[in-house]
């Protein structure tokens, strides 16, 4: 998760230090939008980043952010760290319990964006054009989030193609989300300039000549469940 973060700043950071003439951040746009439910959304998103970065505006993350079973297992070796001695293993048990209960997963930070996703996606403007602003600026999260809702695919796959598909990825990614090709056009050169593994031609190119089954037989298999689509790469691979 740490690394996600790191990641998300990286590419944050990389847009905005080659932006051309200065505008209001998408996020604080969406904040002023005139549906409170995209506005209260963007405001939410805005105040959960703002937290999880530390002194020198650098990424961290909270226990919310995440799986309970990872939780459970870094509280529960943090607490057996720190007891002194025999005698105090029950109050740090106690104690290590009463953190896990308290954390709040609603309060996540990927919940956020999701939240602002559903939000647009009742919205008014055409999700391409949010797709391309929040491309273009570096919103990475945010724009894996609303592909993966048009694709019905899960959030961390349509990452996985942003930023690391491989040749023809970001053209599949961009296919099975249904974009225009503006769109497809502003994604492949976002993110295959950013990963440096992709050939805006080429993507192009493979984004023009998919055929709707060859997108539909991509679909099928990203709509897995993720362990057993990474168990199926090792079967055949070899490896299982």
């Amino acid at each position: 998760m740490m690394l996600r973060r790191a990641d998300e700043h990286r590419i944050a950071s990389a847009f905005a230090s080659h932006a051309g003439p200065r505008r209001l951040p998408l996020l604080s746009r969406l904040v002023g939008d005139p549906s409170p439910a995209i506005a209260s959304a963007a405001m939410a998103l805005v105040i959960a980043r703002g937290r999880r970065r530390d002194g020198f505006g650098q990424p961290r993350i909270e226990l919310s952010d995440l799986a309970k079973d990872d939780v459970i297992a870094l509280v529960h070796a943090v607490a057996a760290a720190m007891c002194p001695s025999g005698a105090a293993e029950a109050v740090y048990a106690g104690a290590a319990e009463q953190t896990v209960e308290s954390v709040r997963y609603e309060e996540a930070l990927d919940r956020a964006v999701e939240q602002l996703a559903a939000a647009l996606d009742q919205g008014p403007d055409k999700e391409d054009r949010l797709i391309e602003e929040a491309s273009g600026e570096g919103e990475a999260a945010l724009a894996a989030q609303i592909i993966a809702r048009r694709a019905g695919i899960t959030s961390q796959a349509a990452w996985d193609h942003l930023l690391d598909a491989g040749d023809g990825g970001l053209a599949l990614l961009a296919r099975m989300a249904g974009l225009g090709r503006q769109s497809a056009a502003r994604l492949i050169a976002d993110f295959g300039a950013l990963t440096g593994t992709a050939s805006i031609e080429d993507e192009m190119a493979r984004f023009d000549t998919l055929d709707e089954k060859e997108v539909a037989v991509a679909l099928a298999h990203w709509r897995l469940p993720r362990p057993f689509r990474i168990a199926r790469t090792l079967v055949r691979n070899g490896n299982g």
